[in-house]
């Protein structure tokens, strides 16, 4: 089926009707598409991994700032 068949605004009624006739008549070619993994599978997102290293990045930075806070201030303190 064209992608003008199947998308055409002039289709109208005809549409539905030719989606019954090819869910009646679909071969293993058509339904082939449906039996794939989800995307989100296939190529799951690296987000989390992301988030864990930008907040332990952060967690380390204020650790190392308060311990150069306390050094500066026993060092440097009268």
């Amino acid at each position: 089926m064209s992608r003008k068949l199947r998308h055409g605004r002039s289709a109208g009624r005809q549409k539905s009707e030719q989606r019954n006739d090819m869910t009646n008549t679909a071969s293993s070619e058509d339904e082939a598409p449906l039996n794939l993994p989800p995307r989100r599978k296939k190529f799951p997102s690296s987000i989390q991994k992301v988030n864990r290293w930008y907040y332990n990045i952060l967690f380390v930075l204020f650790v190392g700032l308060v311990a150069f806070l306390f050094w500066y201030g026993n060092t440097y303190s009268p």
